[in-house]
């Protein structure tokens, strides 16, 4: 077994703070893959470009795995497995992952166990769950911040006092990506009305 992720150098050092039990190929374009048996795509979300050359790739017999939060696995190429890859959640020692071909689910679990991670199989639906439950607290910051409760600094400080939460909603925003962050939550809106993102969020992100 050989793996490949592909990524840019902020996901390959926050993954590398849980260093894999074997060396691995870091890439930056599935292109680039010659021999590897597996392929984990950190940068699918911005580079939908990279699908031509991963379906190619898995037509090879490779298992592709990408990092599609915002989409189903019926959004995807046939075969296609998804993960939270978003930056803030690569260091973690669990990784949520869907993959509905069971056949590929034995080699999955050897795959990320090689990598360190304990693979986190959970339903096929947008937002995965931390991802879901921490855009709807990042929107109710941007909701409290737009109401004048207090400024940024005191609700990341607020929640991070409160909670025992790593960081705030905002310093979360920031690492993620707020455009990330209202994606997802316009994408939840259709389902259900309690994820329309903040105006304020939006002004953020298209200014």
């Amino acid at each position: 077994m050989k793996i490949a992720l592909i990524g840019n150098k902020v996901q390959q050092a926050e993954w590398e703070t849980r260093p894999a039990a074997e060396p691995i190929d870091w890439l930056s374009h599935p292109a680039e893959l010659t021999d590897q048996t597996i392929c984990i795509d950190l940068l699918f979300e911005e580079k939908v470009e990279h699908e031509l050359a991963l379906v190619a790739f898995q037509k090879t017999g490779g298992v592709v795995v990408v990092n599609a939060v915002a989409k189903t696995c019926p959004e995807l190429p046939v075969g296609f497995c998804r993960l939270n890859g978003w930056t803030g959640f690569l260091e973690k020692e669990r990784i949520e992952l869907v993959c509905e071909n069971e056949s590929m689910l034995n080699q999955l679990e050897e795959a990320f166990l090689k990598l360190n991670r304990q693979p986190e199989w959970v339903k096929d639906q947008i937002g995965f769950i931390a991802p879901r439950v921490l855009c709807s607290i990042i929107n109710e910051a941007y909701l409290a911040l737009s109401e004048g409760v207090s400024d940024k600094n005191q609700i990341d400080l607020a929640m991070q006092l409160g909670t025992n939460y790593p960081m705030g909603p905002f310093a979360w925003a920031e690492k993620i990506g707020k455009a990330h962050v209202l994606h997802l939550l316009e994408k939840l809106s259709a389902e259900s009305p309690r994820y329309k993102p903040a105006s304020l969020l939006k002004e953020e992100v298209y200014a």
